[in-house]
């Protein structure tokens, strides 16, 4: 057996050697990284001896310890987080984003500017480019649709709180398919005061429960650039009525809901998303036919160097029902994002919507959303 570790180590030096002498001047032979000038060199001598040289990951007989090496060639994997997670965990460590310690930190030895070069050199074993690049996965806004494919789990609380209270709950799993599509299936369960008339002609209120319509959506990525910083996507969600008519949590009527998604990357971590749709209603003396539009704006910062990621966001949503004669609806929905543990894929997200047109018709919403990206990892790893 020492024999077998023996060649394996000579085999991963002599290699290493080879494609060193091949970069030049760029790998130095002492533990100096100082004159380390590509990403490819920064690779090689920093980490291509535990993530292998083609990044796929080295024997555990060589590595010398069994946890299992990602595979940075798999485009699945690599594209969905974005450079600046790989730039963090290699400057602080595994545990600064919830993974083992035996990933070491490199951000005494080298520097960031290393660093981020030897991450732009491990983003790119993936050589299909089709796929889009995690750091489009800007913060899901409360209402506005995101351009951005993933795995996600969602909790969707909304609650006005005068007569008559209206409490819902949605429940909302998507699941990436492929490089750029997405499905969707969502369901709502609702409590509200609902309205009745006694027999003298006054008005009271009863609570009611039941099932909101069943949701299922697509949705697929038209471009991205992350050149241009912008990707775009066209998606659609179909309600089927199953949900309880005669207390108000359905519609009645089956409702197709096509939409085109659009996000943009801005400098210092700012962002915005515009989604612009119909609700088609298969049948519009139930249920109107409506065009809406919706606008989310947002910055994100870091807590510490590496810690906590805020964002806070505002949104402009806007509605019309193409058959009444009623104005547009406006309204604003001004929300905080945060990220709940180390690992970054637990998410909580609390705002309002607040009405600016129909304000003695319409109620404030208190919204809280619940956001699990479950491809990362389970909800009780990385905290």
């Amino acid at each position: 057996m020492p024999s077998i570790v023996l060649i394996s180590l000579l085999a991963i030096i002599a290699a290493q050697a080879s494609m060193a002498e091949d970069a030049g001047s760029d790998t130095p032979d002492t533990d100096d990284w100082s004159g380390l000038i590509t990403g490819e060199g920064v690779y090689l001598a920093a980490c291509a001896t535990c993530h292998g040289l083609d990044g796929t990951g080295s024997p555990q007989n060589v590595r010398g310890f069994d946890v299992e090496m990602p595979d940075f060639t798999d485009c699945s994997f690599a594209s969905r987080e974005p450079q600046a997670d790989w730039f963090a965990i290699a400057h602080n460590g595994g545990p600064t984003r919830g993974f083992d310690r035996k990933m070491p930190a490199f951000g005494g030895a080298i520097t960031d500017g290393q660093l981020d070069m030897a991450a732009a050199y491990v983003k790119d074993f993936c050589e299909d480019k089709d796929w889009p690049d995690g750091t489009f996965n800007i913060p899901r806004a409360l209402v506005t649709g995101k351009a951005f494919v993933e795995d996600e789990l969602v909790f969707e609380l909304g609650s006005t709180f005068e007569e008559p209270v209206d409490i819902q709950l949605k429940v909302v799993f998507e699941k990436r398919i492929g490089k750029m599509n997405q499905v969707e299936l969502f369901l709502p369960v609702g409590v509200k005061q609902v309205e009745t008339i006694d027999d003298s002609g006054n008005a009271n209120f009863r609570w009611g429960e039941g099932l909101g319509d069943l949701g299922l959506a697509w949705k697929g990525v038209l471009w991205h650039s992350l050149r241009l910083g912008t990707i775009g996507s066209l998606g659609a969600d179909v309600f089927f009525p199953l949900g309880d008519e005669e207390d108000g949590f359905s519609k009645g009527v089956f409702r197709f809901e096509p939409f085109l998604a659009v996000a943009q990357i801005l400098p210092a971590d700012n962002f915005i998303q515009l989604q612009g749709g119909a609700e088609l209603s298969a049948d519009p003396d139930v249920a109107n036919h409506e065009i809406f539009w919706r606008a989310a704006v947002g910055h994100s910062f870091t807590q510490g160097h590496f810690g906590r990621t805020w964002s806070p966001m505002v949104e402009v949503l806007g509605t019309y029902e193409v058959e009444s004669d009623s104005e547009a609806e406006w309204a604003l929905v001004p929300e905080l994002h945060v990220t709940l543990n180390t690992r970054q894929h637990v998410m909580l997200v609390f705002g309002a919507e607040i009405p600016v047109t129909h304000f003695d018709e319409r109620q404030i919403q208190g919204m809280i959303h619940l956001l699990w990206d479950w491809y990362d990892g389970a909800f009780t790893d990385g905290w």
